[in-house]
């Protein structure tokens, strides 16, 4: 009797630690959690993210393109291009359909500071969702 005990002890032990494991890896960015940063604008996972900003295998890492529309007011331009003068626009939709009062703007995340970058464009009032971009 005091061995079956045990043994259902150490079956739910080990049912309680995998089901705990399924639910952090499943969350994307719900335990991500950076500093006076809007994380649900950002739609893609950070947690894959290594410190130098690259995602991959460790012999084929690459960093990960994003994308974001902003209002076409030269203002506007200005302030996120100083946020980062490697992010670039480009006049048109992309995969984040922006509208035609809108310019689409490009980076990566090859940057040690990537967190702190998405973070601030994560802060703009008119940035409503930073995504992925996929090239084809």
């Amino acid at each position: 009797m005091r061995f079956s005990g045990l043994l259902s002890l150490q079956l739910l032990s080990i049912v309680f630690v995998f089901s705990l494991t399924i639910s952090c890896s499943s969350s994307e960015n719900s335990n991500y959690q950076i500093e006076n940063c809007n994380i649900e604008k950002i739609k893609f996972d950070l947690t894959d993210i290594d410190n130098r900003g690259l995602i991959g295998e460790l012999d084929n890492k690459v960093a990960l393109d994003f994308e974001f529309c902003i209002p076409n007011k030269p203002e506007i331009i200005k302030e996120v291009l100083a946020i980062n003068a490697s992010l670039k626009t480009q006049k048109s939709k992309g995969r984040s359909n922006c509208n035609e009062q809108s310019i689409l703007v490009i980076g990566n995340t090859y940057n040690k500071d990537f967190k702190k970058l998405l973070c601030k464009i994560s802060q703009l009032e008119y940035v409503k969702e930073i995504n992925q971009t996929y090239w084809e």
